[in-house]
């Protein structure tokens, strides 16, 4: 994405399609030129947080509770309305 043109105008260009693996090497060739990549997210980081969460839940520091109102359900009748897209 390009995000001085595309994004503020709506437009969806692909410029390249690559693999994570890929961003996560650290660089990436595009139109001839090494350009630096890195992740949007860490897994690493994710199972380091989930850890931390888990021990709060289990000292009684981080308590869970019923959700105060459930989401609606397919049956419930209720419908999305679509976005209105910009020009």
């Amino acid at each position: 994405i390009d995000y001085s043109q595309d994004y503020p105008n709506l437009n969806s260009v692909s410029l390249a399609e690559i693999s994570y693996k890929e961003v996560k090497s650290g660089e990436i060739e595009f139109r001839g030129n090494k350009v630096p990549t890195t992740p949007l997210s860490s897994y690493s980081k994710a199972r380091e947080i989930a850890e931390t969460l888990k021990e709060w839940i289990k000292k009684g520091e981080f308590l869970l509770t019923e959700p105060a109102q459930l989401l609606p359900s397919v049956d419930s009748g209720m419908s999305a309305s679509a976005l209105k897209e910009r020009p």
